[in-house]
């Protein structure tokens, strides 16, 4: 495509309308019959189903989560070798349809799973280090809510290893715009989740 912005605009309206479908909630509709704002804390994502519905439902609500932002890019980049900067648009699409979806009057789940399927994409090093990192210290020293530790240690540590990789500009951008945003979508329960920790908490 000889225009480059009418082809980013083309894949952030795809990336947002795949990522509009709230698996979450397909899924519990579909095994629980009920709504997934009506279990747990209410956000329809997958940690919810895991935690309330079955973790089996939970595993796979969170890879199809993942495979929204994954899956758009891994076509696009294979059959029709697209740019970095033309993927992530797909990517973010994707995580801020997952965040206010269109399909459910702009109310959606938190994203994390969406943003690691751009960072298995974008950069799959550094995110399978710091998921073993973040999966030590969280299991093994915080041992709760590892639906918040989980999502933002990850995130964390990919916004620093990734400066020390040798990935184009707009890659490093983009892993720091769509953690950002993923982390703005989970902010009220961090700042909770932190007001509640106490020296007894940690071991």
């Amino acid at each position: 495509m000889e225009n480059p912005i009418l082809l980013y605009g083309i894949c952030f309206v795809a990336g947002y309308l795949i990522g509009s479908i709230l698996f979450a909630h397909l899924i519990t509709r579909l095994v629980k019959n009920v709504n997934i704002r009506e279990l747990g804390n209410g956000n329809p994502g997958a940690y919810n189903v895991f935690r309330n519905v079955s973790k089996f439902w939970g595993v796979v609500a969170g890879l199809l989560d993942a495979m929204k932002a994954l899956g758009p890019m891994l076509i696009a980049s294979h059959f029709f070798h697209l740019s970095d900067i033309a993927l992530g648009c797909l990517a973010m699409g994707a995580i801020l349809g997952h965040g206010l979806p269109v399909y459910y009057h702009f109310k959606g789940g938190r994203a994390a799973s969406v943003l690691m399927g751009m960072y298995i994409f974008f950069i799959p090093y550094e995110f399978f280090v710091a998921l073993a990192v973040t999966a030590i210290v969280v299991l093994g020293f915080i041992r709760k809510e590892y639906g918040v530790w989980g999502p933002t240690g990850i995130i964390a540590l990919c916004f620093v290893l990734c400066l020390f990789f040798p990935h184009p500009t707009e890659i490093k951008i983009f892993v720091w715009i769509g953690g950002l945003i993923v982390l703005l979508f989970n902010m009220d329960k961090v700042k909770e989740k932190a007001q509640s920790i106490t020296p007894s908490a940690v071991k």
